[in-house]
């Protein structure tokens, strides 16, 4: 099992959007997904809630990082996606002590031969549970968005993915930054991107996505943008986001 974070340490950047696009390709490809939301909860009220009667002992993402996961399962949401809820005790971890850091990876151990791809969500800024997303992960993606607050947080990404290479886990893989909801009618957004090309380098990918309303607008009804595809804009929009998707995917499967 390959364990991808989703991680920005700013908000608003679409790391979310992209997980669930991610998941869904991968899902598409025949790939069994498991999907761990440790954010809000914006992932997990993507999929269908759990039905009233149903009582199987699911798995919530705080039980990832106490001996209560023993038993429990994640809950399958679509073709080839399971998901890890998060759940309102999953905020109490941030208070937690340091070492809770380290439960998360041994949690997601006992699934690496049930599934292919493990994604984790991640809050926007540097607590416990982004700490332990990367710590479990093999790899780490970072969406950013072109704006004055968001540049400035790039940097420190950086020195915290360092960091947590350097004390906790040696083989995480940056896979780079991944430019996201770029104004095309913005010429101060497109001429930012050959100078952030050139500065980061092979740090950041070739594939950019336009920010386009239906995007949301899929999500919302419960779909990858590629799917039920009404009007250019959002064919257009579906071949992108693929051709983003893939791209992040073929570096996660060569790590």
């Amino acid at each position: 099992m390959k364990t991808t974070t989703v991680a920005n340490q700013k908000g608003g950047v679409g790391k979310t959007t992209l997980e669930i696009h991610l998941a869904l390709l991968a899902a598409e490809q025949g790939k069994r997904v498991l999907v761990v939301d440790l954010d809000e909860g914006d992932l997990s009220q993507f999929f269908d809630a759990i039905e009233d009667d149903d009582e199987t002992p699911y798995l919530m993402s705080s039980q990832l990082f106490s001996d209560e996961h023993e038993g429990r399962v994640p809950r399958q949401v679509a073709p080839n996606v399971w998901l890890i809820e998060a759940d309102v005790p999953l905020l109490d971890v941030d208070d937690m002590d340091l070492s809770v850091v380290h439960n998360l990876k041994g949690a997601l151990k006992r699934f690496e031969n049930d599934f292919d791809l493990c994604m984790i969500d991640t809050p926007p800024n540097l607590q416990r549970r982004m700490v332990a997303a990367l710590v479990a992960s093999d790899c780490v993606v970072a969406p950013f968005n072109i704006s004055k607050f968001t540049l400035s947080r790039m940097p420190k990404l950086m020195t915290t993915i360092e960091t947590v290479q350097d004390a906790f886990n040696p083989a995480l893989n940056f896979l780079g930054f991944l430019p996201n909801m770029v104004n095309s009618r913005s010429p101060d957004e497109i001429d930012a991107l050959p100078g952030l090309r050139e500065g980061y380098g092979d740090s950041m990918f070739a594939e950019q996505i336009i920010y386009r309303p239906c995007i949301n607008k899929s999500l919302a009804s419960g779909n990858p943008v590629w799917v039920k595809a009404n009007g250019s804009s959002q064919r257009v929009a579906g071949r992108e986001m693929k051709q983003a998707c893939n791209a992040i995917l073929s570096k996660v499967w060569a790590a």
